[in-house]
């Protein structure tokens, strides 16, 4: 079930003073309704060569009619970088 959306990295902004990483991210998922988090992490951080759990989703958003999703994430250096500023 990974493979039945597209993830788009539209947005890419390194942010060295809190250690991390800020992506704005389009998702198309046409046959289904919307996607989980930990699908969007799982791809995500396969193709940003990061941590899972140095990763988080937030602020998505389904686009009317569906099919097209957008959203953020912020790709943390180390866990111990995400607990400090999370």
């Amino acid at each position: 079930s990974d493979s039945k959306f597209i993830l788009y990295i539209r947005k890419f902004l390194k942010n060295p003073l809190l250690a991390r990483s800020q992506v704005s991210v389009d998702l198309i998922h046409p046959e289904m309704a919307n996607v989980s988090k930990e699908q969007i992490k799982r791809k995500l951080c396969a193709q940003m060569k990061a941590k899972e759990e140095a990763t988080s989703i937030y602020g998505l958003k389904t686009a009317f009619g569906g099919g097209r999703s957008t959203g953020y994430a912020l790709i943390y250096d180390s866990l111990d970088a995400k607990k400090q500023y999370e």
